[in-house]
């Protein structure tokens, strides 16, 4: 059965297509009898009639929907988690959501010109911030921006930005740990020049000078900056964690410390069920401690500890800047979420 249209009520009211518009339209300044307006309406309610939307947004060149970009899978948990985070507080505001998997600039651009996205939330991740074309297109007015994870940003920088403190979220881990009586920390790390990783690094050697009783040694992954597309495009890490496990079964089995003193620290969270699984195997009652989401279920690992990365806060923030990004005298808002060191029981 074919969709009712404005003609099928027009027809059916006696009046033109033009007066059963007004009608319907909440917004409209024509002035209409009750009598005809409250006919109208209810024709169109005994038709079925429903207005088309995406015909109302090209009028008014005002679709109420934000591009989310995300170039990672949304299979990744912390993605998802932004990504959900976005939506539900986009969706409180009367906004839309659509994601947006590939970062295809001057396509985006070329909607947001049309009318087809009022504004783009861009998620980063490692060190891929946003585009210098969106960079530009933001200070033009031409497309509202909030960037997700993308770095420090200073007074000039023309969007929003949210961002965690990777830094405050270490430091407060290897405090965690020291006030546990953890004396070795084996640190589990890739070997990427990501900008989460410089950061945490910094941090580690800082918090460390302070604390001469725990000593550091680093379990590389093996993986690098190069292995990370191949990774995700494969989107089976077989191989990486058997061999990831392999190095740090022979970590654990060299350190000269009872296990209740030893932590494995995992810079990434998908690599922590690895951890987990080697430390019950090789060194029961060592800690096993994750500075990033991605983590498995915690009430399945009793004992974990973890620096809960603040993900769904992060797309929350970034819906409600992006709705003030969209607002004439906009100003710029620069967000730093803190994680939080958690146990798991």
């Amino acid at each position: 059965m074919a969709r009712p249209t404005l003609k099928d009520v027009a027809r059916r009211a006696g009046v033109s297509v033009s007066t059963v518009s007004y009608a319907l339209n909440d917004t409209s300044r024509v002035q209409l009898s009750a009598e005809t307006r409250g006919r109208v309406r209810r024709i169109a309610k005994e038709l079925g009639y429903t207005p088309n939307l995406f015909a109302r947004s090209l009028q008014a060149r005002s679709s109420r929907t934000i591009g989310v970009v995300v170039s990672k899978p949304l299979t990744n948990p912390r993605y998802a988690a932004i990504v959900h985070g976005t939506g539900t507080a986009l969706m409180d505001r009367g906004l839309r959501m659509t994601v947006l998997p590939r970062p295809d600039v001057s396509g985006y651009l070329d909607d947001c010109r049309s009318g087809f996205l009022e504004g783009i939330i861009f998620v980063g991740h490692d060190d891929v911030t946003v585009p210098q074309e969106l960079v530009d297109a933001a200070s033009e007015g031409l497309a509202p921006m909030v960037a997700i994870d993308c770095g420090a940003s200073d007074a000039d920088t023309p969007f929003s930005t949210v961002d965690f403190d990777y830094e405050l979220g270490t430091a407060s881990m290897i405090e965690h740990l020291a006030g546990r009586g953890i004396t070795t920390v084996l640190h589990v790390r890739p070997e990427v020049s990501s900008r989460a990783e410089r950061l945490r690094q910094m941090a580690l050697m800082r918090v460390l000078g302070s604390h001469d009783r725990i000593s550091l040694q680093v379990v590389s992954t093996g993986l690098k900056d190069a292995d990370l597309a191949e990774l995700d495009a494969a989107g089976q890490h077989g191989d990486y964690l058997h061999h990831q496990a392999a190095r740090l079964t022979a970590a654990l089995e060299d350190v000269d410390e009872r296990a209740a003193r030893v932590a494995v620290l995992c810079s990434w969270g998908a690599d922590v069920e690895v951890a987990l699984s080697v430390v019950q195997r090789v060194a029961p009652g060592a800690t096993v401690a994750a500075l990033a989401g991605g983590w498995p279920r915690v009430e399945v690992w009793p004992g974990l500890t973890y620096s809960r990365l603040p993900l769904e806060e992060a797309g929350e923030t970034a819906a409600r800047l992006l709705t003030q990004e969209l607002t004439p005298d906009a100003h710029h808002e620069h967000v730093l979420l803190p994680p939080e060191a958690l146990s798991s029981s």
